[in-house]
């Protein structure tokens, strides 16, 4: 019966142990993205400390200005439509507060994403490859016809679909919510190039 003990107790903390280690690990990769981050948007890192003897790791987050911009990427503490899917979430700050619109790929997941679209009509932009892999809702079609022409709706639908990220616009900010986190070089690069992305799109915005 000793030995039986003996060993469930071993397997107990062997367990907590590869746990423990995965999490450091896990936390360690995003740790160094972020900082990545950090230095080429020259954003300030925010990174808690761990807690409850490193089970709790807190994600790390970003903020300050980039091209005159107010900017910060962080995890919100909810996920997707209150589920266990947890996003990465870069915003920037844009003048403008009167256009709203949400973009999505299209799918099961576009849909679960634009239930919180309020009241917003799809709209489509004529361009069939960019209706066929983005859902656009938005009450601002005219606005945004303008904004978006045939190199941004390109971006827009390869990134989208690739990634299953959504676009937010409105209230006087740009955001680009994708699904997961910051833990290697791809899914990085890919932040870096939505932040380039999102800033052009608001100087277009503010200037159109």
């Amino acid at each position: 019966m000793a030995i039986e003990i003996a060993f469930t107790l071993a397997l107990v903390v062997l367990v907590v142990a590869t746990y423990w280690i995965a999490l450091k690990n896990s936390s360690e990769k995003i740790g160094r993205q972020f900082q990545i981050l950090s230095e080429r948007l020259e954003l300030q890192l925010d990174q808690p400390m761990p807690k409850m003897g490193g089970f709790l790791r807190p994600e790390p987050s970003l903020y300050g200005t980039y091209r005159g911009r107010e900017m910060s990427i962080s995890v919100p503490g909810k996920g997707l439509q209150n589920t266990r899917q947890i996003e990465t979430l870069l915003k920037i700050g844009i003048t403008d507060k009167n256009i709203s619109a949400q973009l999505t790929a299209t799918g099961p997941l576009g849909g679960l994403r634009q239930r919180d679209s309020g009241k917003q009509a799809r709209w489509k932009s004529g361009d069939e490859k960019f209706d066929n892999a983005v859902d656009v809702r938005t009450n601002h079609g005219e606005i945004l016809c303008s904004l978006l022409g045939k190199e941004r709706r390109k971006w827009l639908a390869d990134t989208l679909k690739r990634s299953k990220a959504t676009l937010y616009i409105g209230g006087g900010n740009l955001a680009y919510a994708r699904l997961g986190l910051i833990g290697n070089e791809s899914t990085r690069q890919d932040f870096e190039a939505a932040a380039e992305f999102l800033c052009d799109l608001a100087e277009t915005i503010e200037t159109s």
